[in-house]
């Protein structure tokens, strides 16, 4: 049985306790373009006690991250500091002096198209909705847009948020208002979008904490850079934090078998 150390940070105090092979499989057949909703279920699975955030969808993308790496610590046979690629390790990535901010509330940054923006963390319910919209966003032809512009507009139009605006958090709701500000930032003009884009790279650093975050240029979804300071950063690479790394290969051909 995995023995996996308590999390405590600023938002989070969670003891964590293994997957059972039910639930290793049941993780295991979920389609591979579905990891924000993957890593929902997994996060439910595994704590075993709270006393602090519990809910995974309101968790940020950096704490649902850091919980599946305190998973892999204790899996990995390399141990905490585990492997990643040929030349790297868990401790190139993990800016563990860097906790979630002080405060919850969006960030102000600067004034776009004469609306204050602000930028607010990326949580959980907020890249699963993007991610359930995938294919939803068109370009001129009519054609989905790229995973890369998919996400990176999806992402804007999560965090970047006017002075004082209200957004729906229930599902469908959201999702609804999600998608029609991704259309409308996706016809901005092209200079003002650059300066959408100079609010949320602004705001990112503002709210930074535990991991380096960027757009996966090629799948989509969310990559991690090396942290600032780590040793030889430049030839270290991108990450990913995925569930299925979590899971044995027993787990992995009999998820499969089930899914079929």
């Amino acid at each position: 049985m995995l023995h996996i150390p308590a999390l405590i940070t600023r938002r989070l105090n969670l003891e964590l306790k293994e997957l059972t092979i039910s639930q290793a499989v049941s993780l295991a057949s979920m389609p591979l373009d579905t990891g924000e909703q993957e890593t929902t279920k997994f996060i439910g699975f595994i704590v075993d006690k709270s006393n602090g955030l519990s809910d995974p969808r309101l968790m940020t993308v950096q704490e649902r991250m850091l919980i599946v790496a305190q998973y892999l610590c204790a899996a990995s046979d390399d141990g905490p500091d585990f492997s990643i690629g040929e030349n790297a390790h868990y401790s190139d990535y993990l800016d563990g002096a860097a906790d979630v901010p002080e405060t919850d509330k969006p960030v102000y940054v600067a004034d776009v198209e004469g609306d204050k923006w602000c930028v607010q963390p990326l949580l959980g319910y907020m890249a699963e909705a993007i991610e359930r919209l995938q294919g939803e966003l068109k370009d001129n032809t009519g054609a989905a847009v790229s995973p890369y512009v998919h996400w990176l507009i999806g992402t804007l139009s999560a965090q970047l948020v006017r002075e004082n605006e209200e957004i729906p958090q229930e599902q469908g709701k959201y999702e609804e208002f999600l998608i029609h500000r991704m259309r409308v930032f996706f016809n901005y003009p092209e200079s003002a979008f650059a300066q959408l884009l100079f609010v949320w790279n602004e705001g990112k650093k503002i709210l930074h904490h535990f991991f380096n975050l960027e757009i996966d240029e090629v799948n989509g979804g969310y990559v991690v850079l090396p942290k600032e300071g780590a040793e030889n950063s430049e030839e270290l690479p991108l990450v990913k934090f995925p569930v299925h790394t979590c899971l044995s290969p027993i787990a992995g051909r009999m998820g499969k078998n089930f899914a079929r």
